[in-house]
């Protein structure tokens, strides 16, 4: 996937680098923006899944997002608080 096919689906889901990086589970914004400066490229799965959302009518591509940040959002560890 292209770095500026990559930055079309996200603008066009109407998300933030930030927002995005909240779905498909990545560590902070920092994957998004490599991906789209082409710094790096963005595996199988997560090329797959921008393609799908893409490619959905924009119900179900939202709906799809909500499942997955649902998802992450259980999954991922509770930050801990220094002490």
């Amino acid at each position: 996937m292209s770095p500026k096919r990559f930055t079309e689906i996200r603008e066009k889901m109407g998300l933030t680098q930030e927002q995005l990086s909240e779905v498909l589970g990545l560590a902070g914004r920092k994957p998004v923006s490599h991906y789209e400066t082409g710094f790096r490229k963005p595996g199988d799965l997560i090329a797959a899944l921008m393609e799908l959302f893409d490619s959905l009518p924009e119900k179900k591509s939202l709906e799809l997002r909500e499942l997955l940040l649902a998802q992450m959002q259980k999954i991922k560890k509770p930050k801990r608080k220094k002490a």
